[in-house]
C-alpha cells in the first residue's frame, strides 16, 4: 500500500541523487527511481503495479496523475501546444481533483495541499527558464515519497499513456524503467465496451476491437523510444497463466529487483485468471457473435505482425494457447 507523504517537500539535494544515475559497486545498476506502467486500458496496469510495488523497494502512486502524459500535461507544453498558465490551470483543477466515472479522482487523494501549492509555486517560477527541468522538478516534488518505511528506492506510476508518452518521458527521466501490459485484445476490448456504458465509443464489441488495435499502434510508436534494458513487455494473460515463470522474471528484471516472498505470496493471493476475468468477451454474445468477433480478432493479430507491432507474437502466443484449451 503507498504511503501517505507528509506535507514537508522534499529537499531538492534529495530529489536530484534520487533522479541521477549511476553504477554501484561490482558493477550493479541502480533500482530505477521511478517505473512507468502503462497499457491500451482495460489492460492490467493496475493490478500489475500492485504486483511490482509488493516487493516493498516500490511505492506505489495510488492514482494516475496523468499530468505528465496527457495532451495537455508535460507533452503539449513542451511542444508548444500548451500554454504554463492552461497547464498550472488543470493542475490545480482536475488533475488535483476532478470528477469521473461516478467518482472524485485526483491527487488531492495523497499530496498533502501545502506540499502541492508549494510545488506548483515553483514549478511556475522556473519553468521559463528551464521547461524541462522545472517538469521534472514538479514531478518529483509532488511524487517522491519524501519519508518512506523501510529502504523505498524507486516509484511506480501507472498512468495508461506513459509508454505512449515514452519519448517525452525518457527524455525528462533517462533512468526510467517502462513497463508494458498487454492483455487479449477481446478481454480488454469487452471490459472497454463495459466501462463505457454505450455513452461514447467504443460502444460495441468491434468497435471494441478498432479501439484496442489504435491504443496499441499509438504505444508501439512510444516503446520504440525506449532502450531495450529499459523497457518490459508483459501479457497479464500468459503472467497469470504461468505464475512465477518467464513472464514474472523479465518484468522484475527491468526494475533491478527479484522478485521474493512478499512478490510470490500477492501472485498467489491476489491475483488470478478468474479475478482478471479471463476470456470475459465470451460473455453475453451469441456463439455466431462469438464466432464472428474471434475471427476479427485473429485479423487484427495478423495486421499487428504483418505490421512489426511489438507485442503481436505475444498476444497471438495467448491467442494460440486459448484456442487449443478449447478444442474437445
Amino acid at each position: 500500500m503507498y504511503r501517505r507523504t507528509p506535507s514537508k517537500r522534499p529537499p531538492r539535494r534529495r530529489r536530484k541523487r534520487v533522479a541521477a544515475t549511476g553504477v554501484p559497486k561490482e558493477g550493479m545498476r541502480r533500482v530505477p527511481p521511478v517505473t512507468f506502467v502503462g497499457g491500451t486500458g482495460r489492460s492490467g496496469t493496475h493490478v500489475v503495479s500492485r504486483l511490482l510495488a509488493s516487493h516493498g523497494k516500490l511505492d506505489l502512486i495510488p492514482v494516475e496523475c496523468r499530468f505528465h502524459v496527457e495532451r495537455r500535461g508535460f507533452p503539449g507544453l513542451l511542444a508548444g501546444t500548451t500554454t504554463k498558465r492552461a497547464f498550472i490551470r488543470r493542475l490545480r483543477g482536475f488533475w488535483w481533483r476532478g470528477f469521473q466515472t461516478n467518482r472524485m479522482r485526483g491527487m488531492y487523494r495523497f499530496v498533502p495541499r501545502e506540499r502541492f501549492d508549494r510545488a506548483v509555486e515553483d514549478f511556475d517560477e522556473s519553468f521559463d527558464d528551464d521547461p524541462e527541468g522545472a517538469c521534472r522538478d514538479l514531478f518529483w516534488d509532488l511524487l517522491w515519497p519524501a519519508e518512506a518505511e523501510g529502504e523505498v528506492s524507486g516509484i511506480v506510476e501507472q498512468s495508461c499513456d506513459t509508454v505512449a508518452q515514452a519519448p517525452v518521458l525518457h527524455r525528462l527521466f533517462p533512468e526510467a524503467a517502462f513497463v508494458q501490459v498487454v492483455r487479449d485484445g477481446r478481454d480488454a476490448s469487452a471490459s472497454r465496451v463495459s466501462q463505457t456504458r454505450g455513452l461514447i465509443r467504443p460502444r460495441t464489441r468491434a468497435q471494441g476491437l478498432e479501439w484496442w488495435e489504435g491504443r496499441l499502434r499509438e504505444i508501439d510508436v512510444g516503446a520504440r523510444a525506449v532502450p531495450p534494458d529499459q523497457l518490459a513487455l508483459v501479457s497479464l494473460d500468459e503472467l497469470l497463466a504461468d505464475p512465477g515463470g518467464r513472464m514474472l522474471e523479465e518484468l522484475f528484471q527491468v526494475v533491478r529487483l527479484r522478485p521474493g516472498r512478499r512478490v510470490q505470496g500477492f501472485l498467489a493471493n491476489r491475483m488470478s485468471l478468474e479475478e482478471a476475468n479471463a476470456e470475459r468477451w465470451r460473455k453475453g454474445i451469441s456463439e455466431r457473435k462469438r464466432e464472428r468477433l474471434d475471427a476479427a480478432y485473429a485479423e487484427t493479430l495478423e495486421r499487428l505482425a504483418a505490421d512489426g507491432i511489438g507485442a503481436a507474437p505475444l498476444l497471438r502466443r495467448t491467442y494460440e494457447r486459448r484456442r487449443e484449451a478449447r478444442r474437445p
